[in-house]
């Protein structure tokens, strides 16, 4: 009976289902948009129900299409996501995403030295970000909280289980004992009850019958930063920069490494892993603003950075508030140094360098926590042919880009599995040719 895999990844806007057979090849894919998204200047919900039968349906089709017989299931899901359940087990609102802003107000009323005590003991940035400012927000005493990992899990094997990693994330656990935090519980007035059972990443159970005309088991699985970083689990010494709407520079340590005035994070994976990066609420979502302002597309965008003309203007790219490196959900972008002969082109190139030197920002932070010779770049940014080679140039690294697409999805095999499974990479090394220097310079004076 051939075995297959399914690698289920569910982010913020989508979710993609890989089937990779037994030697790990991709066989069929399936993607879904969220289409039932409630936001507004402080709320970011999904809809669980929707994503439930989405990954119900897709899973299904790959069963019948591909004639599958025998299943593993691997979860990999966002961070940071808070799922309030009724004592009658029915949801209670939507799924709050990172980019849901209730309890910033809460973090304004604590002091420094509290706030200072509760990331050193967490690992977890003090940011609304942070589910666990989100509870103090809206916890009411009765109700169950979940994510949408344990509560995927429950719908599909019975059981209230969550992975060790998106535990991590999750700002209630402690991360000496790796046990949902007595301290931080309390302040919510929450039951260790009232949250799943913490396992490892490989954690598995069987899928219940009645779901699936095949032999399916789930294995609970990571969170989509680990996966992304575990795409590159074969290279050595590797940060890993992820590019969506947000984006994120991460690396895997041996010690869960942090400092308050960056606000890093620390995550564990595993015995010995953490996850250790800083996110920021701005990616690939700035290049989205500024065809819908500017009437542009990606693939003007494109054309602009393969150009690249001369520019003096800067731009700071905090449409969303920001996260690291400035740790501000009050700050806005900004356009600096417009002149009488700037273009139209020079202030589009201008927007995307403001986004890349962001990155950069992110990166030099993280160059002074830990040490790496190159980047891995995941992120729909790497289908512009122009836009790694101006990344590497200006963060100064080579980049290694999987071949495969979605190859996160094969990162949470590897991180479940611990094996070394086939990978294929471009490679873009850095050309040194033009300097940044002096902009980037000026763009830290106008941060």
């Amino acid at each position: 009976m051939s075995e297959y895999t399914a690698s289920v990844d569910i982010g913020t806007t989508n979710i993609k289902i890989n089937l990779f057979n037994s030697d790990y090849h991709v066989v069929d894919m399936v993607k879904y948009p969220h289409l039932n998204i409630n936001n507004d200047d402080t709320i970011f919900e999904m809809d669980f129900e929707e994503i439930w039968e989405n990954v119900l349906d897709g899973i299904k089709h790959l069963i019948i299409v591909n004639e599958v017989e025998q299943l593993e299931i691997i979860l990999t899901t966002a961070m940071h996501s808070v799922q309030l359940i009724n004592e009658d087990g029915t949801l209670s609102g939507g799924v709050l995403t990172w980019a849901d802003t209730r309890g910033a107000e809460i973090i304004k009323k604590q002091s420094d030295e509290a706030l200072t005590i509760q990331y050193n003991r967490t690992g977890t940035p003090i940011h609304s970000m942070n589910p666990y400012f989100k509870l103090l927000s809206v916890y009411e005493k009765g109700k169950r909280v979940g994510s949408l990992k344990d509560l995927l899990f429950y719908r599909l094997t019975g059981e209230w289980v969550i992975d060790i990693s998106n535990a991590s994330s999750s700002g209630l656990l402690n991360l000496e004992s790796l046990t949902w935090d007595a301290i931080t519980l309390a302040d919510i007035g929450l039951e260790t009850s009232e949250l799943s059972r913490i396992e490892a990443v490989d954690y598995n159970a069987k899928a219940m019958d009645t779901l699936f005309n095949a032999e399916v088991s789930v294995t609970i699985g990571t969170s989509d930063g680990i996966s992304s970083n575990y795409v590159f689990s074969d290279l050595d010494d590797v940060a890993v920069l992820s590019i969506g709407t947000s984006h994120a520079v991460r690396v895997i340590n041996k010690q869960p490494q942090l400092n308050y005035q960056y606000q890093n994070f620390a995550y564990n994976i595993k015995e010995g892993q953490y996850l250790i990066g800083l996110p920021s609420n701005n990616g690939a979502d700035v290049l989205s603003w500024t065809n819908k302002v500017f009437n542009s597309s990606f693939e003007e965008l494109n054309l602009v950075a393969a150009k690249r003309p001369h520019t003096e203007s800067i731009f700071v790219p905090y449409l969303n508030g920001e996260r690291a490196p400035i740790w501000n959900e009050a700050a806005t972008g900004n356009l600096f140094d417009i002149t009488r002969v700037s273009s139209r082109e020079s202030v589009l190139y201008s927007i995307i360098l403001g986004m890349i030197f962001n990155i950069k920002h992110n990166v030099s932070v993280l160059e002074e926590l830990t040490d790496f010779k190159a980047i891995g770049l995941v992120g729909g940014v790497t289908e512009l042919d122009a836009f790694p080679q101006l990344i590497s140039d200006i963060l100064g690294y080579k980049l290694y880009i999987p071949v495969m697409k979605n190859a996160e999805t094969l990162g949470s095999i590897a991180v479940v599995k611990d094996i070394e499974l086939p990978r294929e990479y471009r490679i873009v090394e850095p050309r040194f040719g033009q300097s940044y220097d002096a902009l980037f310079k000026k763009y830290l004076e106008k941060v």
